[in-house]
């Protein structure tokens, strides 16, 4: 079977976690992914290679599984993170909108798909079915130089299967209490304050003015500053945190609500993953501009994402909240307003080499 032999090429070239999306051509493969490989299953592409980015950091080695219509959904954070980072990142496309597609939506991207990868010098192959060896050394080559990689699956050379089936677990009763709270402090005076319970913790920052405001407060080589990718900081997080590791993200209101997605993928998963949601009601780093969180209550999208723990903090007693272990959500309201400190003068390279160093 030829999904089979295509687990196999993936086995060869070390593949430790598949990221997927599903797609209709590739159910039978899909299926059998669990049987071989870690697997995260996606609500969005885009927090996929924020989760794969910091999985690879974290000493393993990434691979999504993704269809070519969410390919487009992920493009400036593969130019932005994986690109700009110089991360590995192989990414095996289930090609649509080719071969007789009969959905006309697939075709407009999935027809132009080989120049959109040369526009963004990404170097792929195409997967006839026969030329396992070409896929495994396309794979091995990603890791090797860290670049990424696409491998475009055609449509017609998969098996035919039947669709998945399961018994849709029932929806539990819940009641929550969420407490009415008050901005006290900015996010500056935050980082401040906490800045002995971050001291050797593994930390992922928010683009912008919170790294930033973090390398000043406190630098040091578990800290991983972002410099574009707005919305994956928790994602990047999750990565590092699947690998075994206790992990703090410094996220923002604007950057969570851009891909909330990965709420409800962390809350599948176990993990001991803290994340410190510094709501401001702004985008800080562009001009505190209002966010949707001026009426939206971040602390409720994390309850109803399963977060084991979920806290509502303003001040000083947000210190014992980041003592707790496992799926922590802390919803920090905060003061709107930057720090006037200087950019951070390291590069993307540096930051990603630094890191990797002091958490592996």
């Amino acid at each position: 079977m030829i999904e089979e032999e295509f687990l196999k090429t993936l086995e060869k070239a070390k593949i430790d976690y598949v990221l997927t999306l599903p797609c209709e051509r590739v159910k039978k493969l899909i299926s059998l992914l669990p049987s071989k490989f870690e697997i995260v299953n996606l609500s969005r592409e885009e927090e996929g290679v924020g989760i794969s980015a910091g999985l690879y950091m974290g000493g393993k080695k990434p691979a999504m599984l993704i269809q070519s219509s969410g390919f487009g959904n992920c493009v400036n954070a593969l130019m932005s993170l994986t690109k700009c980072y110089e991360l590995p990142l192989p990414i095996l496309i289930s090609w649509r909108g080719v071969y007789g597609e009969k959905i006309e939506a697939q075709k407009p991207l999935g027809e132009r798909l080989p120049r959109v990868l040369e526009a963004l010098d990404i170097e792929f192959v195409v997967f006839d079915g026969k030329n396992f060896d070409e896929v495994e050394n396309a794979i091995k080559e990603s890791f090797e130089e860290e670049k990424i990689v696409a491998v475009l699956l055609r449509p017609d050379v998969w098996s035919e299967a039947e669709d998945f089936y399961f018994e849709r677990p029932k929806v539990k009763r819940k009641e929550v209490r969420v407490e009415e709270c008050e901005a006290k402090m900015t996010r500056f005076e935050l980082l401040k304050t906490i800045k002995e319970e971050l001291e050797g913790k593994i930390v992922v920052s928010n683009i912008g003015y919170p790294s930033r405001e973090l390398y000043h407060v406190l630098d040091q080589p578990t800290n991983f500053y972002m410099l574009g990718s707005m919305g994956l900081a928790s994602s990047i997080a999750l990565g590092v945190a699947l690998t075994g590791k206790e992990v703090i993200s410094i996220d923002g209101d604007g950057s969570i609500l851009m891909n909330p997605s990965t709420l409800f993928t962390a809350g599948s998963v176990d993990v001991d993953l803290k994340i410190l949601a510094v709501d401001n009601a702004a985008y800080g780093s562009t001009g505190n501009q209002p966010t949707a969180s001026v009426k939206a209550d971040l602390q409720l999208l994390a309850i109803s994402a399963a977060f084991e723990k979920t806290f509502r903090a303003n001040g000083e007693e947000v210190k014992e909240m980041l003592k707790e272990g496992g799926k922590v959500f802390i919803h920090f309201i905060a003061k709107p307003g930057n720090a006037k400190v200087p950019t951070i003068p390291m590069k993307a390279v540096e930051i990603k080499e630094r890191f990797m160093e002091a958490i592996r």
